[in-house]
């Protein structure tokens, strides 16, 4: 098996002009290839866990989208279809089309879009904590407000450590202190800058495929928290009413990241849908 750690290099590959740093993990003969994408203010440092597993049997591709992590800096505006167009170019230029793709709240509405642009691409789509967008979306609450403006003048691994707290079920600081621990090394080694999170927030506020979802004709699988304060679940239920083909799962008490909230649940949800697209023989 080829595993990019943390404490190694990415993978690079040129995207736009542009180099985009990716962690790849496969074994010797994958059955499918699978593109995980990252949130708000994440790298592909938080998906390391996931991809790990996922490639004991498929080929994991996590890259780090444009200004964030170890991909080259990005001074522009940008919007959710340029990322999803990037992701598109990645998936070319690493001879990894069509794949599974798995995003999460941001990256969750750039795999929409990504499959709208570029349906060639794309074999299934895995949406987790994430939404359509638009007018009738479900605003987060409070506390899901707190976790998007905490101070850029606090330290990174701390603030990584305030946001998880607040993005995540009541106990589960408690219950698992390694994904905090986790999470600050993450922030640490892939700090974001003020100005680089604005960019990102400003693209997110514009995303809006309410419109379209019905042109989304890809197997997809819809997993979000009961509880998750960030986007919450009334997105997903519109997600799942506009896909045709769409299956919708909840995860009772849990918030905006089930990968960690419920790691063993979520990865068996996960390899389940990759067995069901891609069948033993």
């Amino acid at each position: 098996m080829q595993l990019t750690s943390q404490t190694t290099a990415p993978k690079t590959v040129q995207v736009s002009g542009r180099t985009l740093a990716y962690t790849e993990v496969t074994p010797p003969q994958p059955r499918a290839t699978v593109l995980f994408l990252s949130w708000l203010g994440g790298s592909r440092l938080g998906w390391q866990s996931v991809a790990t597993e996922i490639g004991k049997d498929d080929r994991a591709l996590a890259p780090d989208h444009r200004d964030t992590g170890d991909s080259q800096a990005f001074e522009e505006a940008y919007s959710l279809p340029d990322l999803a167009d990037n992701a598109a170019e990645f998936l070319q230029a690493a001879h990894a089309a069509p794949a599974v793709v798995v995003g999460l709240s941001m990256g969750g509405m750039v795999a929409q879009h990504l499959a709208l642009r570029h349906p060639e691409l794309v074999r299934g789509l895995v949406l987790v904590s994430t939404t359509p967008g638009g007018a009738a979306s479900t605003p987060a609450t409070e506390r899901g407000r707190e976790a998007l403006f905490l101070s850029a003048e606090i330290e990174a691994g701390a603030r990584a450590r305030q946001a998880l707290a607040l993005m995540t079920a009541d106990g589960f600081p408690e219950r698992h202190p390694e994904a905090f621990e986790q999470a600050e090394r993450n922030a640490r080694l892939h700090p974001q800058s003020a100005e680089s999170y604005k960019r990102q927030f400003r693209a997110v506020r514009s995303h809006d495929v309410s419109a379209e979802l019905g042109q989304i004709h890809v197997p997809t699988l819809i997993l979000h928290g009961e509880t998750d304060d960030l986007i919450p679940l009334p997105n997903a239920q519109r997600l799942a009413d506009g896909i045709p083909v769409a299956q919708f799962k909840t995860y009772p008490q849990t918030g905006h990241m089930p990968q960690l909230e419920r790691p063993a649940e979520f990865l068996a949800d996960l390899r389940g849908f990759l067995d069901r697209l891609t069948p033993s023989t």
